[in-house]
Order: structure tokens, then sequence, then C-alpha cells
């Protein structure tokens, strides 16, 4: 499930069927997730704008 997320550059697309885990920015209303690509076996961790909080709402809205 691909989700419309934010980050410092505007808007970026995340599949959240690679993500392994997110967690909020301590102190802040930011999220850390981390990615990870079977094929390659590198993960990518991504900050962005939206708090765990919305993100759960979006992928319970799918």
């Amino acid at each position: 499930m691909w989700l419309k997320l934010h980050d410092n550059n505007g808007p970026i697309f995340i599949n959240m069927d690679t993500v392994t885990h997110f967690q909020r920015v301590e102190g802040q209303r930011r999220t850390t997730l981390v990615t990870f690509a079977p094929n390659g076996g590198t993960s990518v961790m991504l900050h962005v704008h939206e708090s765990p909080d919305d993100i759960m709402e979006m992928l319970w809205e799918e």
C-alpha cells in the first residue's frame, strides 16, 4: 500500500509494505520510517512530517 507523505522537499510516496518500523521523533511531531528492499537487502531511513498517529489513520482509511 502506497501512502503520500511529506519530507523537507515536499510530497513523497512510501510503499508501506516495505516499512519495517516507524516511530515518533522525540519531542517533535515528525516520524522516522525504516524501509527494507528485499532484493538488494538495503534499508533506508526516512524522516517525514506526519506523526505516527496520522500515518496509522491513513493506513486504516485505505
